[in-house]
């Protein structure tokens, strides 16, 4: 009977190892878009993502747009343009205008 205790013990922690796993990299793959802007970004409260395209084509724009003309709320992130560029970049805009 012991060894079917080990047995089941080793598999359980094992399987719980594997879920921590998961849900650790299921972390690191959330989107800043949706952690970070989608909540006000809604077409309600500020433009959506589908407005947002169609006004900044390329991420460059997208980035410099909210350093210089992003209303205050946007303060947060005016000193940080790599992360401006990545959240362009994970909507979908361009590198450069082609």
């Amino acid at each position: 009977m012991k060894l079917g205790r080990l047995v089941f013990t080793v598999f359980a922690s094992g399987l719980l190892t594997i879920c921590i796993i998961f849900a650790s990299a299921a972390a690191v793959r959330k989107k800043l878009w949706s952690n970070m802007c989608a909540s006000c970004h809604d077409g309600k409260t500020a433009p959506d993502v589908e407005s947002l395209m169609l006004k900044y084509q390329t991420v460059d724009v997208f980035a410099e747009a909210v350093k210089s003309k992003g209303h205050r709320c946007m303060n947060i992130l005016k000193n940080d343009e790599a992360l401006m560029k990545k959240i362009g970049r994970e909507i979908g805009l361009k590198e450069t205008k082609q």
